[in-house]
């Protein structure tokens, strides 16, 4: 298991506790409820991961609720909001990442922590995101703005 792999997972259990439980992240964050040695990398990354998606979580939620297709927030697992959630930010805020790495990973993360029907719903989701946002805003950044007719 790569440490970024490992780095997300942890960052997903530690927001998982932080969405359910209501621990407070700064807490979280110390990871004395994890059983295993963390890295400093693996740290690290998570802690890069759960800040910033604390840091924007409510910018996050709305782009969720928007690529979600007719699905309240509220009707979306623990675990599937946090994956989203972790993704979407590694696609806005680490473009070094490839858009379908990001996406694998994610479907990855599903498939060891919820099932494959939830696995598909991410893998839509961030497809659509992904397209709609990031490569369009970046097509757009390469071309400049389109010219009034």
């Amino acid at each position: 298991m790569s440490s970024r792999h490992r780095g997300r997972s942890i960052a997903l259990m530690c927001l998982y506790q932080i969405d359910l439980v209501g621990t407070e992240p700064a807490r979280a964050m110390k990871f004395d409820w994890y059983d295993k040695k963390i890295s400093k990398e693996e740290k690290d990354y998570a802690v890069f991961l759960v800040k910033g998606v604390v840091e924007n979580k409510e910018s996050i939620d709305t782009l969720i609720k928007k690529y979600s297709e007719n699905w309240e927030l509220s009707r979306i697992s623990v675990v599937n909001r946090c994956i989203l959630r972790l993704s979407i930010l590694s696609l806005q805020n680490e473009p070094f990442l490839a858009g379908p790495v990001v996406i694998n990973e994610a479907v990855e993360l599903t498939k060891e922590f919820e099932t494959e029907e939830s696995a598909q719903f991410i893998n839509g989701l961030l497809d659509a995101f992904y397209k709609k946002e990031i490569l369009a805003n970046q097509k757009t950044s390469e071309n400049g703005p389109n010219p009034k007719k």
